[in-house]
């Protein structure tokens, strides 16, 4: 009978041992370039931001249309366009695309994790219409940051 009695407290205890409390480490931010959760580290993903690059667009101008470098070119003119990482799969964790999704769920990421933002490329139109030039800048790159806290295994 004591053996029954011991074995409910013996299993508590094991699985007490078992896990590791977290210390805060660090906050990080994540841009495109691929990082990795270091060993004995677990990360949290708080948050995901868009970067929105504005680029403008000619619509009309003047003088001539080369060298069209969109530094040079005098406009009359423009649109602002906006570059943007769509809200649809963010992020790459080890090696898949994948998005937050709506849950407002913490996102836990273990050791040896790879993480990275997503970019997305815009390049504006160019081309004449009658006799206005449309010289736009070359290509804008928009990433996708990530808000990450580190914190370390004690065990």
């Amino acid at each position: 009978m004591k053996y029954i009695a011991l074995l409910p407290l013996l299993f508590i205890g094991v699985l007490a041992i078992a896990q590791g409390n977290l210390q805060f480490n660090q906050v990080l931010l994540i841009d495109n370039n691929t990082a990795t959760v270091p060993a004995g580290k677990v990360w949290k993903i708080e948050n995901i931001v868009y970067e929105a690059v504005p680029y403008f667009q000619a619509s009309i101008g003047s003088g001539s249309c080369a060298p069209c470098n969109g530094s040079s070119q005098m406009w009359t003119s423009y649109t602002t366009q906006t570059c943007q990482v769509p809200s649809t799969n963010p992020m790459t964790i080890n090696g898949i695309k994948a998005s937050a999704g709506n849950t407002g769920s913490p996102l836990w990421l273990p050791a040896g994790s790879t993480l990275a933002g997503e970019t997305k490329t815009c390049t504006p139109n160019a081309g004449s219409y009658g006799n206005s030039c449309i010289c736009p800048p070359p290509s804008v790159t928009a990433k996708t940051y990530i808000s990450v806290i580190e914190f370390n295994i004690i065990p």
